[in-house]
């Protein structure tokens, strides 16, 4: 155990104790200072990294896409006409492909459908 009275009897400061500690483990001190700030700044990095990628639960990766019909049981609205990419094996209806072609002028490419929000709804009330 370190004696903090010194030979003249008068007991050493606080502050004096702390400058002594300091000059004797100088290099242990430096060595774990080293270490928790690497620690922390390995810490920093993930928890950034982590909170700009998409969130996605684990597991989830492969499965298919819930439309918003199968879970809310009312179809979801669109505010603005817009292609959409249809399963494997489907393809649009003629009144879609013509539809299609009358407002833009272009075939729909396979496998893709022309959706189009009601004529009468107002956009806002559809993204609603």
């Amino acid at each position: 155990m370190t004696d903090f009275t010194p030979a003249d009897g008068e007991p050493t400061s606080f502050a004096e104790r702390t400058k002594d500690l300091y000059r004797k483990h100088r290099g242990k001190i430096l060595v774990v200072g080293g270490a928790v700030g690497s620690v922390a700044l390995t810490a920093i990095a993930v928890i950034a990294r982590n909170a700009m990628a998409p969130s996605v639960p684990e597991g989830t990766e492969d499965q298919e896409q819930t439309s918003a019909t199968e879970t809310t049981g009312e179809p979801r609205q669109s505010p603005t006409p817009h292609l959409r990419k249809l399963a494997e094996g489907h393809s649009a209806s003629e009144e879609k492909q013509a539809q299609y072609k009358a407002e833009t002028g272009a075939d729909l490419e396979p496998g893709t459908t022309w959706v189009h929000p009601p004529e009468d709804e107002d956009p806002g009330e559809a993204a609603a």
